[in-house]
C-alpha cells in the first residue's frame, strides 16, 4: 500500500469525523476542493478520492459544479436504504443494552481517566449547555458528551465500534424534567470526582449508561435505523467487517494473510497455494483483489505464478524475515493490529467473565487438549492464545457483543502475518504467556479468576507487541495513518 493511499484515508477519516462530530452538520456544504487541500495539507487528487467515499457510504451528496453537501452524520451500509430498517423486538434491545454496558463501561472509564488540564474544557463547556427543560437539545448533548470521552481514547476503531451499536442520535422518547435533573447532577459529579483524579461512584456510573437502557426499553415500538453494527437489531457481521475495512486494503490484507499462513508454517517450500477460484471464495473477494494479492507476494519473491502450474510457495519463515517490506506498505494493517488490541485488553475481562458463567466443564477439558497439542507443535504454538480468545468468543451470549469479539479475533491474527513479528521457537516471553494460558483456563468456572488471568494475558501481549513495532520501525508510521487526537479535539 503506498504512501497516497494513507493520504487518502487520512483525509477520509478526517472528514468523516467531522460530520460525525457535528463540526459539519448535516445540510452544510463543504468548502471547495482547493480550501480542503489546504486544510488537510495534501493534493486535490486525495481529496477527491476522499470526497468519493464519503460519497459511497452516504455521508455527502455530489452534484457537478456545487460543493458537496452534507447528508448523513452516519454511513449507510453498501446497497442499502433507510427503508430496510427492521423494528427491535425485546430480545435484540437486552442483547443491545448489555453489549453496551459491558462494551462502553470500560471504555468510558479510561477515557475519563486520560483526560488532563485543557482536555476538561469541552466536556465542561457541554455540561452547561445541557438545561433539563429542554429535553430534546439535553439528551442531544449527553450524547455528545458520552461520546467525547470514548473518542478521547484516540482509537478510530473504538469509537466505530461503539457507534455501532446504534445507540447514536437517539433519545430516550420519555423523561420528566425531574429524572433529567437528577441525570444532569449525576454526570456532574461524575465530572468532578475524575477530574480532581478520584474514582467516580458506582451511582454515577450507572447513571451515564441508564441512558442506553432507557433508549433500549422504550425502543419496542420505533424504528432503529441499520447503520454500521453487527448485531441482529442493526445490520448483518459482514457489514461491519466491511467498513471497518476500505476497499483498497482487501487485497494487501489478503496477501498479509496468505503471508502469515506461510510464516507460521502452514504452507512450506514446493506447496501449492489454493488456486484464484479457491482464494476469493476463502477470503469473499473479487479474482481482481486476488490477482493483486498474489502479484504482491510474487514481488518479495515469495511465491512463483504460472499458468496451468499454480502459486508455488518459495520462502520458509527464515527467508521471510529477510525480505523488505516497508513500513509504509503494511502501516494500515498494523494500526488496525494494535487498535484492535487496545479495544481488547480494555473490554476482555468482563467479556470473559461473562463468557466463563456459560462454559461447561466438558468444554473447558476440550479447550486444555486443543492447547496442550498446540504447544507441542513446532508452528501451532503460536495460535494459543488466538484459540483461547475463539474460545471466549464463542462463549459469549449476547450476539452484538460476540460479533464485535470475532472481529477482534479475526485482527488479532494480523500479528502472524507480519514475519518479523513471528517466531518459530518457543522463546521464554512466549513460554510464560502459554503457561498462562493454561493456568487462566485451569481457574475455570471461577470466572472472576478466569477473566483476571485472561485479561493480564492480552496485556502482557499487547505491550510486548507494541515495543516490536517501535524496534521494528512500524509504530510511527502505523501512528500517522491517522490522528487520534483529531478524533475528539
Amino acid at each position: 500500500m503506498k504512501s497516497g493511499v494513507i493520504q487518502y484515508e487520512r483525509a477520509y477519516r478526517q472528514l468523516k469525523n467531522k460530520i460525525e462530530s457535528g463540526l459539519l452538520p448535516v445540510g452544510a456544504r463543504l468548502p471547495g476542493r482547493s480550501v480542503l487541500c489546504r486544510e488537510l495539507g495534501t493534493s486535490e487528487r486525495t481529496v477527491r478520492r476522499a470526497l468519493e467515499l464519503l460519497e459511497q457510504n452516504g455521508f455527502l451528496e455530489i452534484m457537478p459544479r456545487k460543493r458537496p453537501v452534507v447528508l448523513s452524520a452516519s454511513p449507510l451500509p453498501q446497497g442499502q436504504a433507510l427503508q430496510n430498517a427492521r423494528r427491535a423486538d425485546p430480545a435484540q434491545v437486552d442483547d443491545l443494552m448489555r453489549t453496551a454496558d459491558l462494551l462502553c463501561r470500560p471504555i468510558y472509564l479510561r477515557g475519563l481517566r486520560l483526560c488532563t488540564g485543557g482536555d476538561w474544557r469541552t466536556p465542561e463547556r457541554i455540561l452547561a449547555q445541557m438545561d433539563p427543560s429542554r429535553p430534546e437539545d439535553f439528551w442531544r448533548l449527553s450524547s455528545r458528551l458520552g461520546r467525547f470521552f470514548i473518542a478521547r481514547n484516540e482509537n478510530e476503531l473504538l469509537l466505530r465500534v461503539v457507534d455501532s451499536l446504534g445507540f447514536r442520535g437517539k433519545e430516550p422518547p420519555r423523561s420528566s424534567l425531574e429524572d433529567r435533573a437528577q441525570y444532569r447532577s449525576h454526570i456532574e459529579a461524575l465530572l468532578q470526582a475524575a477530574k480532581a483524579g478520584g474514582v467516580p461512584e458506582q451511582v454515577q456510573l450507572d447513571a451515564v449508561f441508564r441512558q442506553y437502557r432507557i433508549i433500549a426499553e422504550q425502543a419496542e415500538g420505533q424504528q432503529f435505523h441499520q447503520l454500521l453494527s453487527p448485531c441482529p437489531m442493526l445490520a448483518e457481521a459482514e457489514e461491519l467487517g466491511e467498513q471497518l475495512s476500505l476497499a483498497q486494503e482487501r487485497y494487501s490484507t489478503m496477501c498479509l494473510d496468505l503471508l502469515g499462513l506461510i510464516a507460521i508454517g502452514r504452507y512450506q517450500p514446493g506447496d501449492h497455494l489454493p488456486t484464484h477460484d479457491q482464494l476469493q471464495k476463502t477470503y469473499g473477494v473479487s479474482r481482481d483483489t486476488s490477482v493483486k494479492a498474489v502479484k504482491m507476494l510474487r514481488d518479495w519473491g515469495v511465491v512463483t505464478a504460472a499458468p496451468r502450474r499454480g502459486i508455488s510457495v518459495e520462502m520458509d519463515l527464515t527467508a521471510l524475515q529477510r525480505i523488505r517490506i516497508s513500513p509504509e506498505s503494511i502501516a494500515c494493517h498494523v494500526r488496525r493490529y494494535l487498535d484492535s488490541l487496545e479495544l481488547l485488553t480494555l473490554t476482555v475481562e468482563p467479556a470473559a467473565a461473562h463468557a466463563a458463567a456459560l462454559i461447561t466443564p466438558e468444554d473447558t477439558r476440550r479447550l486444555q487438549a486443543a492447547l496442550r497439542r498446540q504447544e507441542e507443535q513446532p508452528y501451532e504454538h503460536q495460535l494459543i492464545p488466538r484459540t483461547l480468545l475463539d474460545f471466549i468468543t464463542e462463549h459469549i451470549g449476547y450476539d452484538a457483543l460476540r460479533e464485535i469479539y470475532g472481529i477482534l479475533a479475526r485482527n488479532f491474527s494480523i500479528g502472524r502475518s507480519i514475519p518479523k513479528l513471528v517466531c518459530r521457537d518457543i522463546n521464554p516471553q512466549n513460554l510464560e504467556i502459554y503457561r498462562a494460558c493454561r493456568e487462566a483456563v485451569e481457574q475455570l468456572p471461577d470466572g472472576g479468576l478466569f477473566a483476571g488471568k485472561t485479561a493480564a494475558i492480552f496485556e502482557q501481549i499487547r505491550r510486548l507487541i507494541v515495543s516490536e513495532c517501535r524496534r521494528l520501525g512500524y509504530w510511527d508510521t502505523a501512528m500517522n495513518v491517522y490522528d487520534g487526537a483529531s478524533l475528539w479535539k
